[in-house]
């Protein structure tokens, strides 16, 4: 049963594939005895627990939304930015003059802000925001008609914050109410083990009833031996990147 089954080989999903696969075939035969449904019973419940703490792992939904909600108000930071530094170039000098006392606090809080991290980004945005949002940096804002662009700029930053909270919210859920799905795995294996091995003492005990059941299983756990050690071939035999100068 050790040649059977190879932890070394086996990714979580080939064993939550495999588990699946085998609960199901057995499930007619639980009710040949009490330590057997015992041992079904034990299988099922490190299985739910793998299945769970494997999603708990994936990527979140809002690692997406978060990345498009960044590059929003990254592009209305530019649209502020560029409206703003194109009007202080004007050879009109009122207008110029009231832009280049409204580029000045853009220079100084950085105007590529959008290529920093998520947390730098939000930081000198709010810095940006507590001086545009002061009385004549306001009147500045507006005799130049940039008002509304600015305002969108700030509506985008409140909607990154938003998700950014759902993203946290999210984590700590995950963090409070999970294990390593590759931990669960090492609980997993010999469960599944000794289920595979009883089963292959019914077929031997009983093989007018229970070899077929136990070749399927058999069949199902090679073919899918067949599959990672195909896998991890490959890896194995892949190049690895040639160094640039």
């Amino acid at each position: 049963m050790e040649k059977l089954i190879i932890p070394s080989l086996l990714t979580v999903s080939d064993v939550i594939s495999l588990v699946d696969k085998v609960l199901k075939i057995s499930l007619p035969d639980t009710g040949i005895d009490s330590k057997f449904i015992a041992l079904y019973t034990r299988n099922k419940q490190i299985f739910d627990r793998l299945v769970k703490n494997q999603k708990s792992s994936l990527k979140s939904e809002f690692t997406e939304l978060l990345r498009q909600a960044d590059n929003d108000r990254g592009a209305d930071f530019m649209s502020v930015r560029d409206i703003i530094g194109g009007i202080s170039m004007s050879q009109l000098e009122e207008p110029a003059a009231k832009a280049s006392k409204l580029n000045t606090t853009i220079e100084r809080v950085g105007k590529n802000l959008y290529s920093l991290g998520y947390k730098a980004e939000s930081a000198r945005l709010l810095t940006l925001f507590v001086e545009f949002d002061k009385p004549d940096n306001q009147l500045l804002l507006a005799d130049l008609g940039i008002i509304q662009y600015y305002n969108s700029l700030k509506v985008s930053q409140e909607a990154f914050e938003l998700v950014s909270s759902q993203k946290s919210e999210e984590q700590t859920l995950k963090d409070n109410d999970s294990e390593a799905a590759t931990l669960v795995m090492g609980e997993m294996i010999p469960a599944f083990t000794s289920l595979v091995a009883m089963l292959q003492l019914y077929a031997e005990l009983e093989p007018a009833t229970y070899s077929e059941m136990y070749n399927r299983v058999v069949t199902f756990i090679s073919e899918t031996n067949t599959v990672a050690r195909a896998r991890k071939t490959r890896k194995h035999n892949k190049p690895e990147a040639t160094p640039t100068a």
